[in-house]
């Protein structure tokens, strides 16, 4: 079956096979996360090893600190240089950790419970430290790599053949939790290593890529002096603060994220096994989420979609909360299940913001912002900790309405649909 990737792609080989590269780096890369999920797998394991509501939100926090926090040193790292793909091989290798730490849970038995439990949080951490890194030259290689006409396509391939193999790969994980042969957490450490198995095969993917050089800047500049011009950055792109802002009240939904497979299994008295069908329902809804956004991106804008995205994610804390006025179990996991349906729409919406910044800035300054957004969003780390607190002091109630009511503001102004030009020269 053959996929057009656009009239130029006849003459050049190379757009052809970067195409396909990044493409199954995302269907595969999309399956592996799924098994390291930040909303079920790993809050579900930081649970059972020691029942804190504050350590699940912890689960959270490392990742958004993870994600957001090297970018401004990276993109000045990298802002000079013609191609990118080396360090963001480099910042891949991070992805080893969790194969280590599921040989380590299927051992367990044989480690203090204090290092198990450290382990956890370590690789949970290195991992994220190094997707914050990877995520930035990941970006700007398929700017360079994917044309404009065809990035809608593109993500929306991605996702649904991504989200489809993570779909098959949530029943593969109720079988593991509930199987009584496997005992915890040697089942979670089942999970861990084929996580790793299929993040090696992104690896892979990611090193057949050909990157094109792309336009950089002349040459390096130290760090103080790139972030005294991070005012200059922002005053250029007025709507990129825009497309921010809505980003950041979207990312609010990261309040309740870890505490929704927790809250199924106190409060509505479902199984952990019921975790592997969250999988599959927020996989489901990646799909349909990857084939909604980039559709309707590509036909009527990506910063048309940003703030639907907002809405989408508001949807499913929403129908959890309304789970515990259904009285039988079978009609609260069926309620969940939409949840999470919702919370895959949403989680898929990445794809939104970052074309409505490829599509608003330079091609060169592509990393720079890039960056920015990240830092921007760095207050949002503290999102799942203090979701924590608030389960701990005022309930699940609470942090589930807050969840809701906060990225659905992210519809309330609508953003310009002309794009901008304007680039600052190193």
């Amino acid at each position: 079956m053959g996929i057009p990737v656009g009239g130029t792609a006849k003459g050049d080989a190379n757009k052809r096979h970067n195409f396909w590269a990044l493409l199954w780096d995302g269907i595969l890369f999309t399956p592996a996360l799924a098994l390291f999920d930040p909303a079920t797998t790993m809050p579900l394991l930081v649970d059972r090893l020691t029942g804190s509501s504050m350590l699940v939100g912890l689960v959270g926090t490392l990742r958004f600190a993870g994600l957001w926090l090297p970018a401004l040193p990276i993109a000045n790292a990298v802002k000079h240089r013609e191609r990118k793909l080396p360090w963001l091989l480099y910042a891949c290798l991070a992805r080893i950790p969790v194969g280590l730490l599921g040989a380590a849970l299927l051992f367990a038995d044989r480690i203090p419970a204090a290092l198990r439990l450290a382990l956890v949080f370590i690789t949970h951490s290195l991992f994220w430290l190094g997707e914050g890194c990877a995520g930035l030259t990941w970006t700007d290689i398929v700017g360079k790599c994917i044309p404009q006409g065809q990035r809608g396509r593109f993500f929306g391939l991605m996702q649904a053949f991504g989200s489809l193999g993570a779909f098959c790969l949530g029943f593969f994980v109720t079988w593991v939790l509930e199987n009584e042969a496997l005992t915890f957490p040697a089942n979670y450490g089942v999970l861990f290593i084929l996580s790793f198995v299929l993040f090696m095969g992104s690896f892979a993917a990611i090193a057949l890529v050909k990157e094109p050089p792309g336009k950089v800047y002349k040459e390096a500049e130290p760090f103080a002096q790139f972030l005294r011009r991070v005012p200059e950055y922002l005053k250029r792109e007025p709507v990129f603060l825009q497309i921010v802002a809505k980003i950041f009240l979207i990312g609010l939904s990261g309040l309740a994220l870890p505490f929704y497979v927790v809250y199924a299994r106190e409060i509505l008295g479902l199984s952990s096994g019921a975790a592997g069908y969250f999988i599959s329902a927020q996989t489901l809804g990646s799909v349909v989420g990857g084939v909604i956004w980039g559709y309707l991106g590509h036909h009527r804008g990506y910063r048309r979609m940003l703030g639907y995205v907002g809405i989408a994610q508001a949807v499913a804390p929403a129908a959890a909360l309304s789970a515990v006025l259904v009285p039988s179990t079978g009609g609260r996991l069926a309620v969940m299940l939409m949840a999470y349906v919702f919370l895959g729409i949403g989680a898929s919406g990445w794809s939104v913001g970052t074309n409505c910044i490829l599509e608003t800035v330079p091609p060169q300054d592509l990393t720079v912002y890039t960056a920015l957004s990240s830092t921007m969003q760095i207050p949002l780390f503290m999102a799942p900790f203090v979701g924590g607190y608030i389960v701990t002091t005022a309930g699940y109630a609470v942090v589930f309405i807050l969840a809701a009511v906060l990225p659905a503001l992210a519809q309330a102004r609508p953003l310009p649909t002309k794009a901008s030009t304007g680039s600052i020269e190193a």
